[in-house]
C-alpha cells in the first residue's frame, strides 16, 4: 500500500512517500481503507520529538481517522486505544486506560492507504459527513472533553487561547452552542477576521491579552480554555477573575508556564488539565455533526504525498480550522 513513513525524528525530510506493506488485522481488529485522515499539531510533536511517540521506525502518523470497512460500511475512529476493563474505562474514562495509546503515536496510523483498527473503537457514520467526521475525530473529542472538564454553563464568559486551530474552532463552535460570551486571543492579526466571521464577540492581542481582557472586564472572566501553553497559558490564568476556572489540554509551547501563587489562592482560583476525551465525548461529537447540529471549518485539503507541505503549513502557524489528507 501507499504510505508516508516517519524514518526518524526531525524535520519534514524524515517525511517519506514509500510502498509498504499492507497491514494484517489480528484477533479483535480489523482493516479498514482509509478515505481521510486529519492532521493535529499531534504529529508535528511527535515528528520533532517533542511527544512521547514510536518506539522503532519506520512509524505512520496519523490519528484522525475516517474509513470503510470490507462491508463497504464508513466508520469514524476513535483515536485512543483502552483495554475496557481497568477502573478508568468501567468509569467512562477510557483515554485514562492503564494500557492508553493513541493511534498514530503508539501504533500506525492514517498517513496510509489501510490501517488496522480494533474493533471497539469503530463508530458507523453517515457517508455524507467523511469529510466534516474526519475533522473533528480527535480535535472535536478533545473540544467536547474540555468543555465538560470545565464544567461551563450556558451563558458563561469564556477566553479561549488557540482558537483558531482543528480544537479551537470547534471550542468556539461548541460554545456557541451554550450562548457563551466568547473572547478569542490570537497573534495573528490575519485571522482576526476569520475569528469574526465565525461569530466570536471580542478578540485581544495574545501578546497584550491580559491588559484587553482587564479593561473590556474589569472583574475578569469566568473560564479560560488554553490550547496554547507556555506564556500564554500563563496570561490566560491572569484573566480570570475570583472563583475563575482554566482548562487547558496544551503542549505546544516548549517554555513552561507560571503562576503567581498568591493571586491564585486569594482568588481562590481552579487549574484544571484535560486530556484528550472519552468515547462519550467521540459519540456526542459525531452525532451532533449528523444531525446537522456541529458544523467543522475545513482549512484545506491535501493529498497523500503532500503531507509534508501540510506540516510546514502548521509550523508556519498559517492554518484556520482543520487540514484534511484525501486518499481517494
Amino acid at each position: 500500500m501507499k504510505a508516508v513513513v516517519l524514518t526518524g525524528i526531525g524535520g519534514v525530510e524524515k517525511l517519506t512517500y514509500v510502498l509498504v506493506d499492507t497491514p494484517i488485522p489480528q484477533k479483535d481488529e480489523v482493516l479498514v481503507k482509509v478515505l481521510y485522515c486529519g492532521i493535529n499539531h499531534l504529529d508535528l510533536l511527535i515528528r520533532q520529538g517533542k511527544r512521547v511517540g514510536p518506539k522503532t521506525f519506520p512509524h505512520i502518523l496519523g490519528s484522525e481517522i475516517v474509513g470503510q470497512l470490507p462491508s463497504g460500511e464508513v466508520i469514524a475512529v476513535y483515536p485512543w486505544t483502552f483495554c475496557g476493563v481497568c477502573n478508568e474505562c468501567k468509569n467512562g474514562e477510557e483515554q485514562m486506560c492503564d494500557m492508553s495509546g493513541t493511534i498514530g503515536r503508539t501504533q500506525w496510523g492514517g498517513y496510509a492507504e489501510y490501517v488496522v483498527i480494533p474493533k471497539k473503537n469503530l463508530v458507523k457514520i453517515p457517508k455524507d459527513k467523511t469529510q466534516e467526521a474526519a475533522s473533528i475525530v480527535l480535535a472535536g473529542t478533545t473540544a467536547c472533553h474540555l468543555i465538560e472538564k470545565g464544567n461551563i454553563p450556558d451563558r458563561a464568559r469564556v477566553l479561549v487561547t488557540g482558537a483558531t486551530g482543528g480544537v479551537g474552532t470547534l471550542v468556539v463552535e461548541l460554545l456557541k452552542r451554550k450562548k457563551c460570551e466568547i473572547i478569542c486571543a490570537t497573534s495573528h492579526k490575519s485571522k482576526i477576521a476569520l475569528l469574526q466571521k465565525s461569530g466570536v464577540e471580542y478578540i485581544v492581542s495574545t501578546q497584550t491579552m491580559v491588559e484587553e481582557v482587564q479593561t473590556l472586564f474589569p472583574q475578569g472572566v469566568s473560564f479560560a480554555i488554553d490550547l496554547v501553553g507556555g506564556e500564554t497559558w500563563s496570561k490566560a490564568i491572569q484573566t480570570l477573575g475570583k472563583n475563575g476556572k482554566i482548562v487547558f489540554c496544551s503542549t505546544s509551547k516548549e517554555e513552561e508556564g507560571s503562576i503567581d501563587i498568591r493571586n491564585t489562592f486569594a482568588k481562590e482560583l481552579h487549574i484544571m488539565g484535560s486530556n484528550g476525551g472519552s468515547m462519550k465525548n467521540f459519540r456526542e461529537m459525531l452525532f451532533l455533526l449528523e444531525k446537522g447540529i456541529l458544523h467543522s471549518i475545513i482549512d484545506s485539503e491535501f493529498l497523500l504525498k503532500d503531507v509534508a507541505k501540510t506540516h510546514r503549513k502548521m509550523e508556519k502557524q498559517q492554518v484556520f480550522g482543520k487540514m484534511l489528507l484525501r486518499l481517494t
